[in-house]
């Protein structure tokens, strides 16, 4: 079983990193990536530095995608590297898909359980299945953000607004322009659902959108560093 599931981990050999202080005691979280082609990227961390887990499958792999999160959840992963090398080629293609994280939060009187960004829920305490609760947050994940990309499309102007924000985005190149389109950036970032959407020159758009709310923002840091 364990060298049927590793086939599937993209933290390998040719790009496992030694870390330069502890990660034994850090509690694994999972980054989870969704393509608007129903790929699925698992990402299992320990912080922003580290990762023991990278894989990629599709969201109609049900079975394999709760194998997968129930073998991270107990056996800690030997080997360590960072997304940027484990996902190689498919980086920079990843990071633009739709996502969420599951993480431990506390719950209360001190309890730890998985919490969930995608429906702001606690999982539940149930060993047995909490890798299926994962499946399935992550499976109404994807149908529940495509939903909001359906009754977004239903204004056929939007690809015209969203290039009106792109123009609006690039007018200046001053730091303090960052402050400024502060709120536009706010807005589209709650569109990010529209990573999924079927419509791909509206998801470029935004995706465009996005690049330069980044460049935005670089700007800003690196003149107030």
């Amino acid at each position: 079983m364990v060298l049927h599931i590793e086939k599937y981990n993209l933290v390998n050999k040719k790009n496992c990193k030694k870390p330069n202080y502890k990660i034994n005691d850090k509690e694994i979280y999972f980054d989870i990536y969704v393509g608007p082609d129903k790929e699925v990227c698992i990402v299992g961390s320990f912080d922003n530095n580290y990762i023991g887990w990278a894989s990629i499958t599709t969201l109609d792999e049900k079975d394999l995608i709760v194998t997968i999160i129930d073998y991270l959840l107990k056996r800690k992963p030997i080997m360590v590297s960072s997304t940027y090398f484990a996902l190689g080629a498919r980086y920079e293609e990843v990071m633009k898909w739709h996502n969420f994280r599951i993480s431990k939060k506390q719950y209360k009187d001190g309890e730890y359980r998985y919490y969930s960004q995608a429906t702001l829920a606690y999982l539940g305490d149930n060993e047995m299945y909490l890798a299926k609760y994962i499946s399935v947050e992550t499976n109404s994940f994807y149908y529940t953000e495509l939903s909001k990309c359906k009754f977004r499309l239903m204004d056929n102007y939007y690809s015209t607004i969203l290039e009106g924000y792109k123009e609006l985005l690039t007018q200046k190149e001053n730091y303090e322009y960052y402050y400024e389109m502060k709120p536009l950036i706010s807005l589209l970032k709650n569109e990010s659902y529209l990573r999924l959407c079927p419509n791909e020159e509206i998801r470029n758009i935004y995706l465009d959108c996005m690049n330069e709310c980044s460049n935005l923002y670089n700007r800003y840091m690196s003149a107030v560093r």
